[in-house]
């Protein structure tokens, strides 16, 4: 008997709770990796605010962004890199190890929503809680004293958008690149350079981009939604509710493309095991 939508997403919920509550008994069981990911994130912030600051000691301004829109910006992309980190990127790694192992013949047994099921695998709420607030503390320190900017309420609801649909977007470039290893039997090359792709704009604001740059940005290889388009709506520099409109086509088109490329890889699949 067919299950009714209500059914449907009930499952996938029970899915992300099971996989969550997991994910969590595991992690808590392999507690010096969270204290060691905590050191490494509050070296590298402390490392990366010196930095900024020894910049803005010298000039006022990069690419139109003071200080503190600057630290607003990297709040930003922190917030994507862990929310990241938490649900899709460790998914996709494991989803090409199993491939590689031949372990996915066995999530294939399973009378679950496949592609939902390897896409949230593992939420490592862990991550949250131990390693992301403690390391941006500093950050929302410095951005919370310095703060010389004003976000109004529509730039913060359209930014928000933006963020979330710049977000999924990645995540599905980043899986996509991730079915690599249903035809090549190896993920790992493929997943460092979506990766890399994928933070590529985390850096440097929007406005610093040239135009043909921009195009590409937020298209073909959609890095600059989730943190550079995002935060210059959220500070007001950025207004064109176009730009909304675009970057929920965008992560439509990708979770299409996501899902037929996913479709694609279980056919290889099957065909390279029969």
């Amino acid at each position: 008997m067919k299950q009714s939508v209500f059914e449907e997403v009930g499952l996938r919920l029970k899915i992300m709770k099971v996989n969550a509550a997991f994910s969590f008994r595991e992690s808590i069981a392999y507690s010096a990796n969270n204290w060691g990911g905590l050191a490494s994130t509050v070296v590298y912030m402390i490392t990366y605010l010196v930095f900024l600051g020894a910049i803005f000691g010298r000039v006022k301004t990069v690419a139109g962004y003071n200080y503190s829109e600057i630290l607003l910006f990297t709040l930003v992309s922190q917030f994507n890199f862990y929310l990241a980190w938490i649900w899709s990127i460790k998914n996709i790694e494991t989803l090409g190890e199993s491939v590689k192992s031949g372990f996915f013949d066995l999530i294939l047994t399973k009378p679950l929503p496949t592609l939902w099921y390897v896409t949230f695998l593992k939420i490592n709420l862990t991550m949250l809680l131990i390693e992301m607030w403690p390391a941006t503390l500093p950050l929302i320190y410095l951005l919370v004293k310095n703060a010389e900017f004003v976000i109004s309420l529509p730039g913060l609801l359209w930014g928000s958008v933006i963020f979330i649909c710049g977000h999924i977007a990645i995540h599905c470039m980043q899986f996509v690149f991730g079915l690599g290893a249903f035809w090549a039997g190896e993920y790992k090359a493929m997943n460092s350079l979506s990766y890399q792709i994928a933070f590529f704009g985390d850096s440097v604001p929007i406005e610093a981009y040239p135009k043909w740059f921009l195009t590409l940005g937020v298209s073909i290889f959609p890095f600059l939604l989730h943190t550079a388009l995002t935060t210059s709506f959220i500070l007001g520099k950025t207004t064109d509710l176009r730009w909304v409109l675009w970057s929920v086509l965008v992560m439509v088109v990708f979770l299409i493309i996501k899902k037929k490329m996913w479709e694609k890889a279980l056919r290889a699949y099957s065909s390279a095991s029969s």
